[in-house]
């Protein structure tokens, strides 16, 4: 069969998916329950945070104003809306795809195309499945807020640092977590792209002032730090390393021996905060050690260090869902391209495909649906989701490690060939 005919059937098939789990998926509350319930809240003009459940309304004072969008939306059909909002996520997840693919691997995702034979393309999608379905299952906004960061480093990859900062601001903005890559960048001496995403960060975050107006945004702020020290349970549906080290250190639960829940309150155990800033002093020593040298936003090191710091900042919160792991995408793209390259040696190549595919066959064994749900909690309980995410995060210093000194191979083609 030729390659457009194959091409052709696979997103065929793909697309069947995307309907299916479309029309399943739009049936469930999911995060966009929460979503309504904030917007409803600011519609009526009462706090986002202080009325609202506990844990439920945690977003910077920003995403609330795609709340009441999304709020507005629902009061003329509620399924309606949710599939849009999945509609929006499928969009998302392809301009991902195609972000990622061209930045590992420019030649497989030529224009706005993606070539979904191309094993750069199928693999990582394959590799990164569980956490995708978690985003759709749940209606999150990972995705969402993924696109926008993959869009800001790419647009910082042909040197636009203005339009990429102000992306990149908006991303943490609305989700807190993107904004370590301004002291990434401070770390590597890109001042232009450091400077504009913070400026950005402020400015985006200050925008809730032309809808809420000063006094009520002053009040929404206090409501969102509030809402945030509160804290989550560090059951085992929370895969931070900050819930793993406080079911083992501060509760003193054996590993794997405990079957899974979800309800426990955080310790407080003062070991379990040492232990973490200990963890994060530690990330960020190797971390400074290691991204040092030139910098090449058109190599591979770079696209290593990206991810280094996009999975830190997803595990190193006091909180982390599944759903955040989508951010995996770009190491997976990135690994399966390294391996698939002739240039670098044999063994390494071997070495970096085994740990891959060890990562993700964690993954895959705290999965209800394979292995069982009481084994599955028992697994997620023993942080079997964290060692799997961390094996990857050690994996990606590996990487890097071998990349100098030379930041290694640059990707083909000019630069300003990156974008369509």
């Amino acid at each position: 069969m030729a390659a457009p005919a194959r091409g052709t059937a696979a997103w065929a098939g793909l697309g069947f998916l995307a309907v299916v789990l479309t029309a399943l998926f739009a049936q469930r509350p999911g995060d966009f329950a929460g979503y309504v319930l904030v917007g409803e809240l600011a519609l009526n003009g009462r706090d986002i945070y202080r009325d609202a459940p506990p844990n439920i309304s945690t977003w910077p004072p920003l995403f609330s104003l795609i709340c009441v969008a999304i709020a507005a939306a629902a009061r003329v059909s509620l399924v309606g809306a949710r599939v849009a909002w999945l509609l929006l996520n499928w969009a998302a997840l392809y301009a991902c795809v195609w972000m990622v693919t061209r930045l590992v691997q420019p030649a497989a995702a030529p224009g706005g195309r993606v070539d979904i034979t191309s094993a750069v393309v199928a693999l990582p999608l394959l590799l990164c499945a569980r956490w995708i379905v978690s985003n759709l299952e749940h209606l999150q906004v990972n995705i969402l807020i993924f696109a926008l960061v993959l869009g800001g480093l790419l647009l910082h990859r042909v040197r636009r640092d203005g339009s990429a900062g102000t992306v990149l601001g908006l991303a943490a903005a609305l989700k807190v977590m993107p904004v370590l890559l301004v002291p990434y960048f401070l770390v590597r001496r890109q001042w232009r792209i450091a400077g504009c995403m913070a400026l950005a960060v402020i400015g985006w975050s200050l925008l809730p002032i032309a809808a809420y107006g000063w006094t009520a945004f002053s009040a929404q702020h206090d409501g969102w730090r509030e809402a945030v020290h509160a804290g989550w349970s560090v059951g085992k549906m929370n895969i931070s390393v900050f819930a793993a080290l406080d079911r083992h250190l501060g509760h003193g639960l054996v590993p794997f021996a405990v079957q899974g829940f979800n309800d426990l309150a955080p310790s407080g155990s003062a070991i379990v905060d040492t232990a973490l800033v200990a963890a994060l002093f530690l990330l960020a020593a190797v971390g400074v050690w290691l991204f040092r040298g030139p910098y090449d936003p058109a190599s591979r090191a770079a696209v290593a260090e990206w991810s280094i710091v996009l999975l830190v900042a997803s595990l190193f919160g006091t909180v982390a869902w599944k759903a955040y792991l989508v951010v995996l995408l770009l190491p997976m793209a990135l690994f399966v391209a390294t391996w698939r390259d002739t240039s670098p040696p044999e063994g390494f190549r071997v070495r970096l495909r085994l740990l891959t595919w060890l990562s993700f066959v964690l993954g895959l064994v705290a999965e209800s649906d394979l292995v069982g749900r009481r084994l599955a909690w028992r697994l997620e309980m023993g942080s079997l989701p964290t060692l799997m995410a961390l094996l990857v995060l050690g994996t990606l210093f590996w990487y890097r490690g071998r990349q100098r000194p030379a930041m290694a191979t640059r990707l083909p083609g000019d630069a300003t060939d990156l974008l369509p």
